[in-house]
């Protein structure tokens, strides 16, 4: 069977460590690298992270590489994002460290002695240039993080563009609101870069909030996967836990009782098998960019109104029920 060689640039971040737990245990897909990028904590931290999770797995064989830690233009720290978002009246106080806890992992406790380290000849950015010019075959791009290394990949890079077969990204909104108009964190944390990617004229298949707060896991999904009975399923289990715990603390006003999403899984999910997509659009997305409180948005055109051409396929449901059997084939298949 021919495999689909990917490259997942991530900010891990629970959701993010399914989404490299679903692509590396999944026969269909041949993950070329693991790229990272600052987002859901610094650069340090989710460069850990993604080394922890790759090395519990049993995946030491591909390659870590660590991006840049600041954005392309701006520099948001975690008090101006966090702003976005409403507060607890004052004697409520959720989880300080926001809905992946101190460490961008916590739930779990990893081996202290882990031999993987990130490689030392390439940023992200240069790792994303070097597989995708050595490779034989187009590379699909899942960017599950802010989309800082993808932007300027393709602003460095613009001769490897036609070895881009499609970008599966987790991001932006077009219906669900959740804090301020359109906002989504990864386009928010930097939209400059967002834009760059939504204009590069690479076909863009986008997995935003419209889809990832449809697709809910709850106790009897944990208790599948703890049930598997390997160390990947006790990892996966235990964040499972602790994310929604977290997150449903901190986005208190979802008032998701039992449920919580796993969001950046949901872009790999459709690379391994299409037809897991129930309902899509093909529209125009614009970039806001303009220096308002908007800067991030993704301008959704779902009723065919603005003029140019449609370069975003828009995903807006996805069958359940294949999505979390996918996760379960994953883990099963690792260490």
């Amino acid at each position: 069977m021919k495999r689909i060689p990917v490259i997942i640039d991530c900010d891990p971040g629970h959701d993010d460590m399914m989404a490299i737990v679903l692509a590396c245990g999944n026969e269909k897909l041949d993950v070329r690298a693991i790229t990272t990028v600052a987002g859901n904590k610094d650069l340090e931290k989710v460069t850990q992270n993604a080394l922890n999770v790759m090395n519990l797995i049993g995946k030491p064989e591909i390659p870590v590489a660590k991006g840049l830690p600041y954005n392309m233009v701006r520099d948001y720290g975690w008090a101006e994002r966090i702003r976005l978002l409403p507060q607890r009246p004052s004697d409520e106080i959720p989880n300080e460290g926001g809905v992946h806890g101190r460490t961008g992992l916590d739930g779990f406790t990893f081996p202290e002695e882990n031999p993987l380290q990130v490689v030392d000849y390439a940023r992200s950015v240069e790792m994303i240039a070097k597989v995708v010019r050595e490779s034989e075959e187009k590379i699909t791009l899942i960017p599950t993080g802010p989309l800082t290394n993808i932007g300027l990949f393709i602003r460095s890079y613009p001769d490897l563009l036609p070895k881009i077969e499609k970008i599966s990204l987790m991001g932006g909104t077009c219906r669900f609101i959740f804090t301020k108009p359109f906002m989504e964190f990864n386009t928010y944390m930097d939209p400059e870069a967002t834009k760059i990617v939504f204009e590069s004229g690479i076909p863009i298949v986008m997995y935003g909030y419209d889809v990832t707060y449809t697709a809910l896991y709850n106790q009897p999904i944990i208790d599948r996967v703890a049930a598997i009975g390997n160390k990947t399923s006790e990892m996966v289990s235990s964040l499972l836990q602790a994310f929604r715990t977290m997150h449903n603390s901190n986005i208190f006003w979802l008032d998701m009782g039992e449920y919580c999403p796993i969001h950046d899984a949901c872009a790999v999910a459709g690379i391994i098998d299409p037809t897991v997509i129930k309902k899509s659009q093909k529209m125009r997305v614009d970039i806001e960019v303009g220096g308002s409180f908007l800067d991030g948005a993704t301008v959704c055109d779902f009723e065919n109104y603005l003029p140019g051409p449609k370069n975003v396929e828009v995903v807006q449901e996805l069958y359940n029920d294949r999505f979390f059997d996918m996760f379960m084939e994953s883990i099963k298949n690792l260490a």
